[in-house]
């Protein structure tokens, strides 16, 4: 199924060659002589055979210049190091030489093509040197030694290109980057050139001044039109210009390099590199194919593959109709990266085959008509635990709450198909997992409610440092935090991939379902709450040696009244019970109503023993 991928050519075609072998390319990979290169998700070349590049990144510092694996984007190089001319920060360096990107110092540079040496393979026979054909391998680029000025000048296009053909007219300006910016409603001259130039470029600098950096393209539009051509079709290009989001136009004597984004459909022009979107209307509903969700999701981590993620779903989708690749948890971390702000998880909800996650119908709601409650779900019930003590923290810290059981399959509300209804007469709700808290944060658009996270409550109570916290990707927002993983816990629940990440190395995560699996703390369990299962059986064991005295010496006694009316031997035992439970702590009392099904009582206590306790805890 993947393979069909690689007959992506760019978001507006599909060639017509079915790919026969993807090898992932490693170093010192064999090359075939047929084979073309893929080095970006979003453009690629026809043939049965592809090389991807993707996974082959790094850089290699060789003193005065780098040596840069052709899957490396631009904007990895930039991040480190300067170096004299770069392209597109989403471009990598193998794929800006292999179709001759334009690039930011094209006055003084011209073509990249022309300007690099390589690694490279031409008719399946490796070559070092100058770039002359096939597919490249490695990039070598100088880093910069000079201090570079930029500056820029502001106006109407109508009044700065004549500006930029009177530098031309007699002779190339020492410039090395001229270029011509719209940026959305904003036009300029962008200029540099190293600070030791400076003298010679004085008389053409009036008006302009200091920019702190140049212009930074990158894919965030649907549309793009990138090419070369002659000065005297400069008003055509402008005509495109001007109906663009950015674009830019870089100058050099009678040559021009455009690069023109746009999120609506331009008209087609001449001399566009053939990764340009103008076939017409995207393929993949809007989708790109820049592939910024692979590096970010959590169902590509879980399974590792790139195509399960977005960028898969998207685009494979295309190819087959039926498939796995929509189903997680809706995190919505592809939607935070997005450049063109697709609503992925809505589409991603319309066809997702998660599992079921149906109640076991372990507990009842208490007291669901207060304001604040503890909201327990099918994911959460069998956290017992996690529950108890909760509720236990919640009461210490005088909070007066019900607990309310939702008893619906939680993955309803992961594809929100669940209306919530129930929930929206609550104006405080407390959750105990990540998931719940994050799927119920869509209540807050249907009313006005407070929604907290117990472990996040727990964490700040107890200064818990961020970075001995396993932070889970559901509650990533609430710290501000990039430094979070998922473990696949939840996802293994929706999907059955059983593919756990169990690298996790921290003693403390804020997913109770991850404590369960890995067997590690939450906040909650490092909070003093002591849950002595002792005191159940010490409990039962009064409770039984009392009620044996009271069938003794009361019981029958009482025999002839209790036909007149029932409630009497009822309240003879409530009052034995009041003096057992008398004094007893909160943890005692919470952890006895939690465990009260489970012991072997009659019917009649039970009933006695649960409303006492009830008035307890939550009133």
């Amino acid at each position: 199924m993947h393979n069909k991928f690689y007959r992506i050519l760019k978001p507006t075609k599909i060639g017509n060659v079915e790919v026969k072998n993807v090898i992932k390319y490693s170093e010192g990979s064999s090359m075939l002589p047929n084979a073309v290169p893929r080095y970006e998700y979003f453009r690629g070349s026809e043939g049965e055979n592809v090389v991807d590049f993707s996974d082959y990144r790094g850089i290699d510092d060789l003193g005065d210049k780098l040596k840069i694996k052709a899957g490396t984007k631009w904007r990895e190089v930039l991040e480190k190091y300067k170096v004299e001319f770069w392209s597109n920060m989403d471009f990598t360096v193998g794929g800006s030489v292999y179709f001759n990107d334009p690039i930011i110092g094209f006055n003084e540079f011209g073509k990249i093509n022309g300007r690099v040496d390589v690694d490279a393979y031409l008719d399946g026979k490796y070559y070092s040197g100058r770039y002359k054909g096939g597919i490249v391998t490695n990039v070598y680029l100088k880093k910069e030694d000079k201090e570079i000025i930029y500056k820029r000048l502001d106006g109407e296009l109508s009044e700065l290109i004549p500006i930029i053909k009177s530098w031309y007219a007699s002779r190339i300006p020492v410039f090395r980057e001229v270029s011509l910016v719209k940026k959305g409603m904003e036009s300029y001259i962008l200029i540099s050139y190293p600070k030791i130039r400076e003298v010679l470029l004085q008389k053409l600098l009036n008006g302009f001044y200091d920019e702190i950096s140049p212009v930074v393209e990158q894919l965030e539009y649907e549309y793009w039109y990138l090419g070369y051509s002659s000065l005297s079709d400069l008003e055509n290009i402008i005509n495109l210009m001007k109906e663009s989001q950015l674009s830019v136009i870089r100058f050099r004597k009678d040559e021009i390099a455009f690069s023109i984004y746009s999120n609506r459909l331009l008209e087609s022009i001449g001399n566009t590199l053939e990764y340009s979107t103008t076939e017409g209307e995207g393929l993949f509903n809007g989708c790109i194919l820049c592939g910024k969700c692979v590096s970010v999701c959590p169902y590509g981590e879980q399974t590792n593959d790139i195509f399960h993620t977005p960028l898969g779903f998207y685009s494979i989708s295309y190819f087959e109709k039926e498939n796995d690749l929509a189903n997680c948890h809706m995190c919505g971390l592809c939607e935070q990266v997005c450049p063109v702000r697709l609503d992925i998880t809505k589409e991603l909800r319309k066809v997702t085959k998660i599992n079921q996650i149906p109640p076991k119908n372990l507990l009842r709601s208490i007291k669901s008509d207060l304001n604040s409650v503890l909201i327990i779900t099918s994911l959460s019930e069998e956290l017992e635990d996690q529950i108890i003590k909760s509720l236990i923290y919640l009461l210490k810290k005088g909070k007066r709450l019900g607990i309310f059981y939702l008893a619906e399959d939680f993955s309803k509300i992961v594809k929100d198909e669940s209306s919530l209804e129930e929930l929206l007469k609550f104006k405080e709700i407390y959750t105990i997992t990540p998931e719940e808290y994050f799927y119920l944060q869509r209540l807050k658009k249907k009313t006005v409610v407070d929604i907290y996270n117990l472990q996040l409550l727990a964490m700040n109570d107890l200064k818990i440092n961020k970075d001995n916290l396993h932070i889970p990707c559901l509650l990533r927002s609430e710290l501000n935090e990039s430094n979070f993983t998922c473990s696949s816990v939840f996802l293994n629940i929706l999907n059955n991939k059983d593919n756990i990440n169990r690298t996790i190395e921290k003693k403390i995560t804020l997913c109770p379902l991850t404590a369960r699996e890995l067997n590690i703390k939450t906040p909650i369990d490092l909070l003093e709450i002591n849950l002595d299962q002792n005191y159940i059986n010490n409990f039962f064991k009064k409770l039984e040696i009392a009620t044996k005295d009271l069938r003794e010496d009361i019981e029958e006694d009482l025999g002839w009244y209790k036909d007149i009316d029932d409630r009497i031997v009822d309240e003879v035992y409530s009052t034995l019970i009041d003096g057992i439970i008398k004094g007893e702590n909160i943890e005692n009392l919470v952890l006895l109503y939690f465990k009260l099904n489970s012991m072997n009582l009659t019917e009649n206590i039970k009933v006695i023993l649960m409303d006492k306790l009830t008035k307890i805890i939550f009133s």
